[in-house]
């Protein structure tokens, strides 16, 4: 898969402050890599200096294979961005907005498509300052989808968002990243979304990147912690409790949540068996997306 963004030792420094800190990653054409990291981690600054609208100190970006700074006219012509909360004239419609940033854009983009799939199409007749923060929103996501862009930078593009909404905007992004290979680096302090919409997650923390690692990975299964479904849930606990390769055994209402020293869940299940037990399933914990964050953010 084409690399499209690269991001090599980059560092920015406000005064004696440094907010980003050498910072090294890359994002692959369709991909999409979601961007976590506490308040003041450095997220919105790497973002910023993406877009192009944060010059960085030091290092260099690269975007479809081009110098960020020498070529940056002909790479911002194939980036949609929003950063920050969106920004635009009150006294304009939603619609006038659009074909004006459309004209900006020297293209030929489709306004009526970006209207409709952000759902702002009842609305484009409404003059910016009458919206709610979720419609300026979707507004922003509008324009940065715009002319139809091969990377977007999105800083928490659902905030402000309603539950419907915010479900609508990640099947859209994740089918603008399978369909077009949109390649996306996405912002956002929701767990759920970045699990959602995220190929990877690089978390960030004074800065430096922290963790980088395929979403899948993350909620991988954990094979030595076990909810384990049977009869006699307090006889079969203390069964388990008994053995050398048994961490812990809790008695539930309808089985035994067990903890192993490895990973050996058909041992547990053939050995309740062979003590006369009726096993009738097996379940392993599945990791979270918030423990690897908070173990990546752990000082």
């Amino acid at each position: 898969m084409e690399t499209c963004l690269v991001l090599d030792n980059v560092s920015k420094r406000y005064g004696r402050t440094l907010a980003v800190d050498s910072l090294c990653l890359e994002l692959r054409r369709g991909e999409v890599m979601g961007l976590l990291g506490p308040n003041g981690a450095g997220k919105s600054t790497t973002l910023g200096m993406v877009a192009g609208l944060v010059r960085r100190t030091s290092g260099r970006i690269e975007i479809f294979g081009l110098d960020a700074d020498r070529r940056f006219t002909d790479v911002i012509a194939r980036m949609g961005g929003l950063v920050e909360r969106p920004a635009f004239p009150e006294y304009l419609t939603v619609r006038r907005v659009l074909k004006w940033l459309a004209r900006l854009s020297g293209k030929a983009v489709p306004v009526d498509w970006a209207l409709r799939v952000t759902g702002l199409d009842a609305v484009s007749g409404v003059k910016v300052g009458r919206l709610s923060q979720g419609m300026r929103q979707r507004l922003g996501i509008a324009q940065a989808i715009l002319a139809e862009p091969e990377l977007l930078v999105l800083d928490e593009p659902t905030s402000g968002l309603d539950v419907e909404s915010t479900r609508d905007t990640l099947a859209f992004l994740r089918k603008l990243a399978d369909e077009v290979s949109v390649a996306i680096l996405f912002s956002s302090h929701q767990m759920a979304e970045v699990e959602l919409l995220c190929d990877r997650v690089a978390v960030m923390r004074g800065g430096r990147l922290t963790a980088c690692e395929r979403t899948a990975a993350v909620l991988s299964w954990d094979f030595s912690s076990l909810e384990v479904l049977c009869d006699r849930a307090e006889e079969a606990a203390a069964a388990l409790a008994a053995e050398r390769w048994v961490t812990t055994a809790e008695a539930l209402p309808a089985g035994v949540r067990v903890t192993l020293r490895g990973e050996d869940a058909d041992r547990t299940a053939a050995f309740l068996v062979s003590k006369g037990f009726q096993v009738r399933g097996i379940v392993p914990r599945r990791r979270t997306l918030e423990e690897y964050f908070l173990k990546a953010t752990r000082p």
